[in-house]
């Protein structure tokens, strides 16, 4: 059999497809509680999408590519709630900048727990 299921790409195992799940549950959930929040720093959330999504197409959405676009995503996210949590607006809240820590430390974990997934999926893990 030839083909992605082979290498380990789209769909050939199950912690490839677990690896998307987690993205795209993270995706939305980047969206959703952007857009509740309506804080003004919803561009930044996007690009970090944006990133995934081109990141994925770079990577021809092997899993191996896939495991450091996600990587690579966990580690904008943190810089991003960083950036956040410095900023004099955050800090002139009640905990402003604890909570934007903890909302981008949340959402950097899904990514890292992706990214754990798409590296099993390029290791061949044997749960096909």
């Amino acid at each position: 059999m030839t083909g992605s299921r082979e290498r380990g790409g789209m769909g050939g195992s199950r912690t490839y497809r677990a690896g998307v799940a987690v993205a795209l549950v993270t995706s939305l959930l980047t969206v959703w509680t952007t857009i509740v929040r309506d804080d003004g720093n919803a561009i930044g959330f996007f690009l970090l999408i944006m990133a995934a999504v081109v990141g994925g197409f770079s990577a021809w959405f092997q899993p191996a590519g896939m495991a450091r676009t996600m990587l690579g995503v966990a580690i904008m996210q943190a810089l991003l709630g960083v950036a956040i949590a410095t900023d004099p607006s955050s800090a002139s809240l009640p905990d402003g900048s604890f909570r934007a820590l903890l909302f981008c430390g949340l959402f950097t974990a899904l990514w890292l727990i992706s990214a754990a997934f798409f590296r099993a999926a390029a290791k061949g893990d044997p749960a096909q």
